[in-house]
């Protein structure tokens, strides 16, 4: 492994996110790294999505020869160097653009993985980049209307191209990195995987709901505001507060459910496996306390401040997980306990 590359890697990724640098750094050997690596891949996807000085146009464009790299079985650092000449100027003060600009440091580290682990990854980065191109290329057909999501089906396929297609590939790498596990136990994974995607991106959306409407999209679900009385274009308005707050707790009450089967997600994982248990628990504790805050919230609503758990609770949690972390029955009281405010 090349050690400055590699520590390139880990220095960067508390800058471009410093929720997921406790939980990525908690994983040892190569699953961390190939976890590391993946992260990073899937966070310059995020990057093309979000950069509001590109047209949705160039970010499709980009999203899409992104999508190509991947594709391929090995990685051309001619193609490399031509994707990043698309973006122009890379503002390198700016985190997540100096992690794009040394995209090919991170290949380097990615191509000493094995094999199967780059496949699995690979195809990860495939799918998440072309459910990102087909989404931004819908924001550019609308022009300047909201982008919304018809329904609650809408909402979860684009859940998956967003997380569905990440928790596949954890499941796959935690499988891979433990050939001991009984098949019955990664097939319960597999089939519990895409709720915990859900209820995590769930929860981001519910949480960062009045700053994505502020930039033109809106991921809540329209026929969920509509059965509340509440177009799209004024659930903001303070005159439908009420109906727009009863739709945040509807999807609140449904991303909780999600959030349940991801606590038996990861108690299917084996308790001889606590640094994998605490990855897990870790994203998961993180959100159900966030939709404590969120529930009923009017915050959420009028956006002058951000529903966020504290450093203190971040840190609460992270003891509590970790004294707990063997033991099923402890975790179950622990979580049964965080989560017992949400209605279900």
């Amino acid at each position: 492994m090349h050690s400055e590359q590699f520590k390139f890697c880990v220095d960067i990724l508390p800058a471009v996110s410093r929720t997921f640098a406790i939980n990525i750094r908690i994983l040892k050997g190569d699953l961390h790294k190939s976890v590391l690596c993946a992260y990073l891949f899937c966070r310059i996807v995020d990057t093309a999505e979000d950069s509001e000085h590109l047209s949705y146009e160039q970010r499709a464009e980009l999203l899409e020869s992104y999508k190509e790299i991947f594709a391929k079985s090995t990685f051309d650092p001619g193609s490399i160097r031509d994707w990043l000449t698309n973006w122009g100027e890379l503002d390198a003060t700016v985190a997540e653009y100096r992690l794009i600009a040394n995209l090919q440091t991170v290949v380097e580290v990615f191509t000493q993985l094995p094999a199967p682990v780059r496949l699995i990854v690979q195809a990860c980065v495939v799918e998440m980049a072309d459910g990102m191109s087909a989404t931004v290329t819908r924001k550019h057909q609308l022009g300047e209307k909201l982008f919304t999501l018809a329904n609650m089906a809408d909402l979860e396929n684009y859940c998956h191209y967003v997380a569905g297609t990440v928790g596949k590939m954890l499941t796959d790498l935690f499988v891979f990195y433990l050939p001991e596990f009984p098949a019955n136990h990664a097939e319960k994974l597999r089939t519990l995987g895409p709720a915990f995607a859900l209820g995590l991106q769930m929860t981001n959306i519910i949480k960062d709901c009045h700053s994505d409407y502020l930039r033109g999209w809106c991921y809540l679900p329209a026929d969920l505001m509509l059965s509340h009385g509440v177009e799209p274009s004024d659930f903001f308005k303070p005159a439908f507060r009420r109906p727009a707050q009863s739709t945040l707790n509807d999807l609140i009450k449904k991303t909780a459910g999600c959030l349940d089967d991801a606590f038996e997600y990861t108690l299917t994982i084996p308790s001889s496996q606590p640094r994998l248990r605490l990855f897990n628990l870790l994203s998961l504790f993180f959100a159900i306390r966030t939709l404590r805050l969120a529930w009923d919230n009017p915050a959420l609503l009028n956006g002058k401040v951000r529903v966020k758990i504290s450093r203190f609770e971040v840190y609460s949690i992270m003891a509590q997980t970790s004294i707990c972390v063997r033991s099923d029955t402890l975790l179950r009281k622990l979580y049964e306990r965080t989560a017992k405010m949400i209605p279900r």
